[in-house]
């Protein structure tokens, strides 16, 4: 065989062997590279694997034995009849434009029965009933109100059995006057239940990015201290509730006719004036209820008096919050740089054009910063109620 073949052959082989393990060389990094990424590195693989190696078996048990969210019951419209009574005055707590809400005891619980009929209110009324139910089946949140049961089935009309809050609304606790029942609510306190709205409506605009299953954002429609329901312990929390206004998966216009309006002193003058609903509907809804916080006063005027906000924000952002505290919670009562920065919060909440406003989720982070010390002592004092609470319930 000729020489150069010989050295063409030879050379052929070496080629092939070099490949070969340039190619296994290349396949064990490219499988190692992938380990690495499948695991954390291990600098992390410590701290990836600790709690599993630490987990006592008093904390799994507490793990497994949390009680798991339970489907609200549906109920015939016999069974709303008897837990409300026959409808019975004496039960009645609370009236709405379509509603009407008894006390009653369901399970050994308190409950509120929001007894909705349409009759006279046509589709319109139905609609918001729907509306209500289909979001509180769905959206699950501590500062939202909890659905316990509906019934829906009845020709004339539907009902939602709700949670029951002893504390009543914000508007009751800010508004209604100061006796032995319904005592001056605590700047504290106050400061614990607007972050707890915050916290609420801040859910509601972000549920696409919340854990709901890519469920679209909502817009509440009705901010309001009558909207807002309070626990009855001292420094408790509160909760959202009226959800028969809101509009889901809106972030710009939407038909005036199909579109939430707010109460009077809530209303967004931008949504008045134009007809577009938004986010930052709420977002000033919501701003306007900080000025209530703060100063006591109801959000709409009297006859003949301009709204809140058409009051207070010209001067708040002329002079500062000097002044315009609720005078009933005295000097010593509040805390003047918190008060001031809420009311800096309101401002920007209630600016008249809605690419000017912050998002919930801005404005809740603002208030966790600015009220942080308020907050924690509400809580706290809500917490050591709880457990007085329990004791005497053991003695």
């Amino acid at each position: 065989m000729d020489l150069p073949v010989v050295l063409a052959i030879a050379f052929f082989c070496v080629f092939l062997l070099a490949s070969a393990a340039i190619a296994s060389l290349l396949v064990g990094r490219c499988l190692a590279a992938l380990r690495r990424c499948c695991r954390p590195d291990d600098a992390d693989d410590l701290e990836a694997r600790r709690p599993r190696a630490v987990a006592a078996p008093h904390q799994l048990l507490m793990a497994s034995s949390k009680p798991q969210q339970q489907e609200p019951r549906w109920l015939v419209w016999r069974e709303v009849e008897a837990l409300t009574g026959g409808f019975d005055e004496a039960a009645v707590v609370g009236r709405g434009g379509s509603s009407t809400v008894y006390l009653a005891r369901l399970s050994g619980d308190d409950v509120a029965v929001k007894v909705h009929r349409w009759c006279g209110g046509g589709e319109r009324r139905l609609r918001a009933f729907r509306q209500e139910l289909d979001l509180l089946r769905r959206l699950r949140h501590p500062h939202i109100v909890k659905l316990i049961a509906y019934s829906d089935d009845h020709e004339e009309g539907g009902a939602l059995v709700l949670e029951y809050l002893a504390g009543g609304t914000l508007a009751d606790r800010l508004h209604g006057g100061a006796s032995a029942t319904t005592p001056l609510l605590p700047w504290a306190h106050r400061m614990r239940v607007v972050h707890d709205v915050a916290c609420a409506l801040e859910h509601l605009h972000d549920a696409s990015s919340s854990g709901t299953g890519g469920a679209p954002p909502v817009v509440h429609g009705d901010v309001s201290a009558s909207n807002v329901l309070l626990d009855g312990e001292l420094g408790g929390g509160a909760r959202l509730c009226d959800l028969g206004s809101a509009c889901e998966g809106f972030s710009a216009a939407v038909a005036p006719t199909r579109a939430a309006v707010g109460s009077p002193g809530y209303a967004d003058p931008f949504f008045l004036r134009t007809g577009i609903v938004s986010k930052k509907s709420d977002v000033y809804s919501f701003g306007v209820l900080l000025l209530e916080a703060v100063t006591g006063l109801p959000a709409a005027g009297a006859p003949g008096e301009e709204n809140l906000a058409a009051r207070v924000l010209p001067r708040i952002r002329a002079h500062g919050v000097a002044g315009l505290v609720d005078a009933r919670l005295g000097d010593d009562g509040y805390d003047e740089e918190e008060a001031a920065d809420v009311a800096r919060i309101a401002v920007e909440c209630a600016a008249p054009q809605p690419g000017l406003r912050p998002a919930m989720a801005q404005v809740r982070a603002a208030i966790a910063e600015k009220a942080a010390r308020s907050i924690a002592k509400a809580e706290y004092h809500g917490h050591q109620h709880i457990q007085l609470s329990k004791l005497l319930e053991l003695t």
